[in-house]
């Protein structure tokens, strides 16, 4: 690592033991792969958090630290998302084109896979210097099929308030009683 690196990380929202793991460990092991594995890395971390409303997928990605995100647009089929904030445009101004959002996309595909129960994938659709837009395809025809199918439990997200953490509450949701509701 170099010592502008070093200062970059030590300096940065994120901080040396973060940024080191996501910005030079992660793609150190991966390799040429890092994007795509990073992608379903993101996948796997929403399932550890999945959430039931785009106001709780906002908050707990605040809370991983993985930026601000802000739904921009949609439609039957398709989403918008603007993640940015000072981590964020830490990270693209270190390294503008280097800069993987492959986690958050991963991330993000998932968490709205399982808020509409129909397959969805996300991809980068535009990088700025400060924020990057992310769009999220979904096929409402096409039922997701997640390993345990019938039953998502989602979190409940609290934004912490002053000084302490906030409680996590569990909700059990079923897809597939859902869908039959609508």
């Amino acid at each position: 690592m170099s010592q502008k690196r070093y200062d970059q990380l030590l300096a940065s929202h994120q901080g040396l033991m973060n940024g080191t793991l996501r910005d030079v460990i992660l793609p150190s092991i991966l390799g040429k792969e890092a994007d795509d594995m990073l992608y379903w890395i993101g996948k796997d971390l929403a399932r550890e958090y999945p959430v039931a409303t785009h106001d709780d997928l906002i908050i707990l990605t605040h809370q991983l630290g993985l930026g601000e995100l802000k739904l921009q647009r949609h439609d039957k089929t398709s989403q918008v998302w603007r993640l940015g904030g000072p981590l964020v445009a830490e990270r693209i101004h270190r390294d503008e084109e280097q800069t993987s959002f492959g986690l958050e996309l991963g991330f993000l595909a998932q968490e709205i896979e399982f808020q509409l129960g129909t397959v969805a994938e996300a991809e980068l659709s535009d990088r700025h210097h400060e924020y990057v837009d992310i769009t999220v395809q979904n096929d409402p025809k096409t039922d997701a099929d997640s390993e345990r199918s019938e039953l998502v439990t989602f979190i409940h997200v609290t934004a912490p308030q002053k000084d302490e953490e906030a409680p996590k509450k569990k909700h059990k949701h079923s897809l597939l009683k859902k869908k039959h509701k609508e």
